[in-house]
């Protein structure tokens, strides 16, 4: 079991640095403040930097809802390593299941339109759905650059070093729709760092 498990009493306790904000109770989402280090922040901006590329959606390459910049970071790095392990230990979930880390840059004007992290059962990747996305802000956003939950009249503002972490699925496993949420543009010329980390159900290897 992992941290963030609620039903856990005897699982492992959060490391000193990290402080868990409850923001929503059902569905679960929760802010880890504190969760990477601002050194660690600097070197996995600094990687990503000759790697990004337009990013996609399951549906596309790149399209109209989404117009950010993404790098898949190498898990061989150790910030890199050091993160992932991190994300398997809070989630309590393996870190075969977690999908190669993600940096997303927003530049001003840039976002993504609302939407869903998991997969429905029409689509290819339904028998490994992911079951928790990480969101880690690296960088301090001077304006905009919030995540939306429409369906639950939630905004978190992008806390710097803080992981925003938030259930896709229901207990039984089945999409939760009220996870729909969305990526504000930045704004004032202001840059949006953040990395994606998103825990399947099963390992990667397996899908």
């Amino acid at each position: 079991e992992g941290v963030l498990d609620a039903s856990s009493t005897a699982g492992p306790a959060p490391e000193p640095s990290v402080r868990v904000e409850t923001i929503s109770a059902t569905p679960r989402v929760r802010l880890l403040h504190d969760f990477v280090t601002a050194d660690e922040a600097a070197a996995l901006i600094a990687l990503s930097e000759p790697l990004y590329h337009r990013s996609s959606t399951a549906r596309a390459t790149g399209d109209d809802k989404r117009t950010s910049f993404s790098a898949t970071l190498p898990s061989s790095n150790s910030d890199v390593a050091a993160v992932r392990r991190r994300i398997a230990r809070y989630s309590g979930y393996p870190e075969a299941n977690l999908e190669p880390l993600q940096t997303v840059r927003y530049r001003g004007g840039e976002f993504y339109r609302p939407h869903h992290d998991f997969y429905n059962a029409c689509e290819t990747w339904y028998r490994g759905n992911r079951h928790f996305t990480f969101l880690i802000y690296l960088s301090d956003v001077a304006a905009g650059g919030d995540t939306n939950f429409p369906r639950l009249n939630i905004t978190v503002p992008p806390t710097p070093l803080a992981a925003l972490v938030f259930d896709n699925c229901l207990r039984n496993g089945e999409p939760d729709e009220r996870t729909l949420h969305e990526g504000i543009e930045p704004s004032g010329g202001a840059v949006k760092y953040a990395i994606n980390g998103w825990m399947r159900s099963r390992p990667i290897s397996s899908l």
